[in-house]
């Protein structure tokens, strides 16, 4: 019999059948435990945290897991003796001594796992390391368990026994038990069968129906990928818990470390190369399986560890055979790390070598990729640094989303681009192209352009006013240049259910703008306010009428508003389901917010957003002309390499730098981003090729520091967009010598420009004169 129950200890790491480490008794139990036992376990509770314990308290720990350990050792050899005494004489007397030294044994073990962990590093490590001390507690910690495996056999033998006589005097909570496991097993049946069909039948449902379904839904197919792992495991859980309910069977509880490790682990493995194939479905065949092998050999290897170290703290508890049962398992997974470096040496190195610009010690790892020995640090060398380099990609790509980080990335990307252009085009011999003959190259806006999606939110919500059937006056307020035409002509195409109007307010102002509008009416030319408002109060025909460049209206000074009052007024007293929608450019609504605030009632107003890198690149591809001969060619412009630009060729490379730069200066403005890639067109002397070159933006330090006065005018030139020296003088209050005195010095610099009597602000100019208004907080881009 003894032999017999030797052969079992050797598969002890694999079956939980005792808990010495945390046995759960009833506090009666307590009258069966030695009193040395006792007053021990009531010594170790007393202790501190071992963060606040004192030298003396760290000197009686170490004397008390002395003596621990001696009382070990006597109640191993006396729970030796009274075992062989019961085989000898089966007796509930025998059996009761027997479990009283169980319990002593398991008292101790315990106090020793705590009085473990309160002790000192020297002496936990000299007693679970593998020196003499280390291997007389494991020789000790085996004797135990050979002993307490031999106890369990009587154990459950007496259990099983108590089993059947209570089986035969009341067979009912037996019966019960296997209802209620024949219950959770007909359940499991009936989903086996019938999920694949309940499965299909919420794909329909749920996901067919709707392209973008919530998370729970999205949640609930993905947990479907592993549902009979899943229904395995739920049913033989709750099998276990309600057949450990029996007392004599209570041990089959701890079958749920096998449970849920194994079931629990294949699951897991289901779900995580599930993930991986998902998102590897751009990579080779050979790179998934390489993914598929490495997840599968460290998920198993976890599970295996988590199952042997699980069942190893449940039966010994943290002591010297755990800990080395941990060593042991961390050289195995050294070794598996190992094999893994193996397996992708080779393709790792093939992507490394496709790196030019390599440091010195990736340089060092693919030069010993062949050595042997070193070559496995070669491969880690080199796969520490491509996780580096990826995880920089993709932190970059994540940032580049953000307006701000992109425009800093963009910044930095300029001054590098710049200072290769300096070394690399000295000596080049190119000339600049200018003229209308930019736009053979680049080309102007058209009917037949391209439309850049752009605005769609803005669009969406003015729809919502302008296409119904209620009056309403909206106003889009955006920079000049943004795109705002363009959205008023969106909305007009759009509407189904009015007559749309379109006027592009003069320079004049309110009178001119009266005129077109009673033409477009079909009145005449010369009608006044009140037979306008009175044909569209009769009019049977709705009318969408679009105002563009309504800034106009508007000019900074004293009762400078009126001829935008008198607009809204007139189209507000209409009565009729008339709707407008104005465009006021974005530095002018400031002064007409600030000077009217919700006193002037406009239903809704939208604010062009700036655009994004992306639609600024859409946009410059889509006015390239490829038709011609000859296009333009970005090949010669020194890009440098950046992080979210890295699996693209060279020419793409310096396209989307150049655009990235070009995007930057005009701060998402599409029309500056479109004058400065005309001006950045320069023809070779002795091919005739374009080619695209760094633009060289305008720096004045003079704007910086310029007196408050010019500054002044300057903005009331940006803010009513053509202006004479008269207006000029009005808004800023300044004289007209002054004014002209200041507009001079702005026309000798080439900040401004003149349309026979009236200025504006150059084209050129404009983005370094609103940047430096902005800052100087005048003028809100």
């Amino acid at each position: 019999m003894r032999a017999l129950l030797r052969f079992f200890t050797a598969i002890l790491i694999l079956v939980p059948l005792s808990s010495s480490a945390k046995w759960n008794y009833d506090l009666s139990a307590e009258q069966f435990i030695d009193e040395t036992a006792n007053s021990i376990a009531a010594e170790v509770s007393q202790f501190p945290d071992a963060l606040f314990m004192t030298q003396t308290d760290k000197l009686k720990v170490n004397q008390l897991l002395t003596a621990t350990l001696n009382e070990q050792d006597k109640h191993l050899v006396q729970f030796y003796d009274k075992l062989s005494a019961y085989q000898e004489e089966k007796n509930d007397d025998h059996w009761r001594q027997t479990e009283s030294s169980y319990l002593t044994l398991n008292s101790l073990s315990q106090s020793k796992q705590a009085l473990l962990m309160l002790a000192d590093e020297r002496t936990r490590e000299n007693l679970i390391g593998f020196g003499p001390s280390g291997v007389k507690q494991f020789n000790q910690e085996w004797a135990l368990v050979q002993v307490n495996l031999e106890y369990m056999v009587y154990f459950q033998v007496r259990s099983f026994g108590a089993f059947l006589q209570d089986l035969f005097i009341s067979p009912v909570p037996v019966i019960w038990v296997a209802l209620k496991v024949f219950a959770i097993y007909f359940v499991l049946t009936w989903w086996l069968t019938n999920s694949q069909r309940l499965i299909s039948i919420f794909r329909e449902t749920q996901l067919g129906v709707n392209t973008a379904p919530p998370i729970w839904v999205r949640i609930i197919w993905y947990l479907t990928r592993a549902q009979r792992a899943i229904a395995w495991l739920v049913a033989i859980t709750l099998s276990l818990r309600v057949l450990s309910s029996i007392p004599s069977l209570q041990h089959l509880i701890f079958l749920e470390i096998f449970t849920w490790w194994v079931l629990g682990g294949s699951i897991a493995i289901s779900f995580i190369l599930e993930f991986v194939y998902r998102h590897s479905r751009r990579s080779s065949p050979e790179m998934i399986a390489l993914r598929l092998k490495t997840i599968q050999r460290y998920v198993w290897s976890a599970i295996f560890a988590g199952v042997v170290l699980q069942i190893s703290l449940r039966t010994l508890g943290q002591a010297t055979i755990y800990h080395w049962i941990y060593s042991a398992l961390f050289f195995w997974f050294v070794l598996v790390t190992l094999s893994v470096l193996r397996l992708w040496r080779i393709h790792v190195f093939e992507i490394v070598t496709q790196q030019t610009d390599r440091p010195v010690w990736l340089q060092w790892a693919v030069t010993h990729r062949d050595t042997f020995i070193l070559r496995i640090v070669a491969t880690a060398v080199a796969i520490a640094w491509i996780s580096i380099h990826t995880f920089q990609h993709r932190v970059v790509s994540a940032l580049s989303q953000y307006s701000f980080f992109s425009q800093a990335l963009a910044y930095l990307f300029k001054i590098e681009v710049a200072k290769q252009a300096e070394t690399s085009d000295a000596q080049s011999h190119l000339v600049r192209v200018k003229g209308n003959e930019t736009f053979n190259y680049v080309l102007p806006g058209s009917q037949d352009s391209d439309l850049i999606r752009y605005a769609q939110d803005e669009i969406k919500t003015l729809s919502k006013y302008l296409l119904s059937d209620s009056p309403a006056i909206c106003v889009v307020s955006g920079e000049r240049g943004v795109g705002a035409t363009t959205l008023l002509n969106t909305i007009l195409h759009k509407v189904k259910n009015a007559e749309p109007i379109y006027l592009n307010c003069p320079y004049s102002g309110y009178k001119e703008l009266l005129e077109l509008f009673a033409l477009s009416l079909g009145l005449e030319e010369s009608a006044t306010e009140i037979q306008v408002l009175a044909f569209l109060r009769k009019s049977e025909q709705t009318y969408l009428i679009a105002v563009d460049n309504a800034q106009r209206l508007v000019k900074p000074m004293v009762g400078g508003l009126s001829g935008l009052i008198k607009l809204t007024n007139l189209l507000r007293r209409s009565k009729k389901n008339h709707r407008v929608v104005m465009a006021i450019e974005k530095s002018s609504w400031r002064f007409v917010d600030r000077a009217r605030g919700e006193r002037l009632l406009f239903d809704w107003v939208a604010f062009m957003p700036r655009w994004s890198e992306l639609q600024i690149q859409e946009l410059l591809d889509s006015r390239i002309n490829t038709q011609i001969e000859n296009p333009l060619s970005f090949e010669g412009l020194v890009v440098p390499k950046q992080w979210d630009q890295e699996d693209i060729t060279e020419a793409e490379r310096a396209r989307k730098g150049f655009y990235r730069i070009l995007w930057h200066y005009s701060d998402g403005n599409p029309t500056v981003a479109l004058r400065f890639f005309r001006l950045s067109l320069n023809r070779d002397k002795e091919t005739k090729q374009v080619k695209v070159r760094l633009f060289t933006a305008p720096q004045s330090a003079e704007l910086e520091s310029m007196p408050k006065p010019m500054l002044a005018v300057i903005r009331s030139i940006v803010q009513l967009e053509v202006a004479s020296p008269e207006e000029l003088s009005e808004c800023t209050q300044l004289s007209i010598a002054e004014v002209i005195g200041t507009l001079r010095y702005f026309q000798s610099r080439g900040f401004i420009e003149w349309s026979e009597d009236k200025a504006r602000v150059s084209d050129h100019w404009f983005r370094h004169i609103t940047n430096v208004l902005d800052r100087q907080h005048l003028l809100v881009k």
